[in-house]
């Protein structure tokens, strides 16, 4: 459970300076088929926390795959353990724990099914992947490899035949003294032998630096509203693009070039007004949270940094990206001062035809989107975090959307 002890606006302040700080998309959802999907506002199913049964309390949810018989793996970072639960909730098997021995974990990022039906776990502190059965059995592990580079892989995905991709963390740029670096993200074929090849796509990544100044060691220098790198599978080929341009690469699993998506949604240049914004809801952020009034010399110390802190050209539009599996897209518009974004999402075609936003209950983080469910994860006020699954209801709009050429 989460410490209660009240947050120290100091802390804050500098977790939010040296991370990215997520802006809010001005752009409104066209109305269209989408508008009239609709989302149980009740879970039908609830998984986490439950009284008596081991292996259930979930604290920093990274990942979530559909297994067997209606199971449910869960990757949780704190915990370094993916527990395995039945359809009605209970723990079948947790696997892993903390360490760097086989099948154990520092810092887990993410999980996957393969085309065996086995889970491939990925651990971004070993730059390894471990494979489990649902059973609990490892099956091995296998460590990435580069040639020429000391870049860490912040995450590994999936296409549609099985095969695998790897793409990089985001990392501070160096730059002079007052100057704003932005980073380039590479997504990279990823053998089964953990070799990582060639990139597929390289996209923007976030608007962050490291400078130093008279000798004195390397500081950080963030921007308000940095943008972040997306990335998303549709088949056999991957979707990629920065959060403050609404155009995604298409590419597929080899590395060619398949076209371009371009998204009907409004992206905003950053002007002081935003700046604005950001330090009035900063301090209503910290109030929420701490429960008592901000005084009037910690609100200086906001408003200081505030002014000081660079912006970034322009607003992000969107905080995550999802292709459900019909082949929609979805995008979670960010929302200030720090995300992760509103509970209203944008969705749009293969074409990028915007055809409506849906309402997803209030703090729930999707994670996937299936025909007519969306699996995700809220975090009540304690801290504890809960699995969900909600319906979903398309008014009968369930046909596949036509996948790109070459990617099938």
């Amino acid at each position: 459970m989460r410490d209660e002890r009240r947050p120290v606006l100091g802390v804050f302040l500098l977790a939010m300076a040296s991370a990215m700080i997520h802006g809010e998309a001005s752009g409104q959802g066209v109305a269209g088929a989408a508008s009239n999907w609709t989302v149980s506002p009740e879970p039908e199913r609830v998984h986490g926390w439950l009284e008596g049964e081991p292996d259930s309390d979930f604290s920093d949810i990274v990942g979530v795959a559909h297994g067997p018989d209606g199971s449910i793996a869960v990757a949780d970072r704190l915990l370094a353990q993916i527990t395995v639960l039945s359809a009605d909730g209970t723990v079948l098997v947790a696997m892993g724990r903390e360490g760097d021995g086989p099948g154990e974990f520092r810092s887990l990022s993410g999980l996957v099914v393969d085309r065996e039906g086995r889970l491939v776990v990925f651990d971004d502190s070993h730059q390894r992947l471990s494979e489990w059965t649902f059973d609990g059995t490892l099956v091995g592990d296998t460590r990435l490899r580069r040639e020429g580079t000391d870049r860490q892989i912040g995450a590994v995905g999936q296409f549609a035949d099985g095969s695998r991709y790897a793409s990089e963390s985001d990392r501070l740029v160096a730059t002079d003294v007052g100057g704003v670096g932005r980073d380039t993200v590479g997504y990279h074929r990823l053998g089964d032998d953990g070799a990582v090849g060639d990139a597929l796509v390289r996209v923007p990544g976030s608007v962050t630096s490291m400078f130093s100044a008279g000798g004195m060691p390397p500081g950080i220098r963030g921007a308000l509203f940095s943008p972040r790198a997306l990335g998303a599978t549709r088949g056999n080929c991957l979707l990629a693009g920065a959060s403050d341009g609404p155009v995604l690469q298409i590419f597929d699993r080899t590395g060619v070039a398949r076209g371009e998506l371009r998204l009907e949604v409004q992206v905003d240049r950053a002007t002081e007004d935003h700046r604005k914004r950001w330090i009035s809801e900063t301090i209503a952020s910290f109030e929420r949270m701490s429960g008592d009034e901000v005084s009037p010399q910690q609100t200086r110390m906001v408003e200081a940094m505030g002014e000081a802190v660079g912006m970034a050209e322009r607003i992000p539009f969107a905080y995550d990206l999802i292709v459900d599996d019909l082949g929609y897209v979805w995008i979670q518009p960010y929302q200030l001062p720090d995300g992760p974004g509103n509970s209203e999402w944008r969705v749009f075609a293969e074409t990028g035809q915007a055809i409506g936003p849906v309402q997803l209950p209030e703090g729930l983080r999707a994670l996937a989107i299936s025909t007519d469910a969306i699996l995700g994860v809220r975090r009540d006020d304690l801290g504890r975090q809960f699995v969900q699954v909600h319906a979903l209801d398309r008014r009968g709009d369930v046909e596949s959307r036509p996948l790109p050429p070459g990617c099938g």
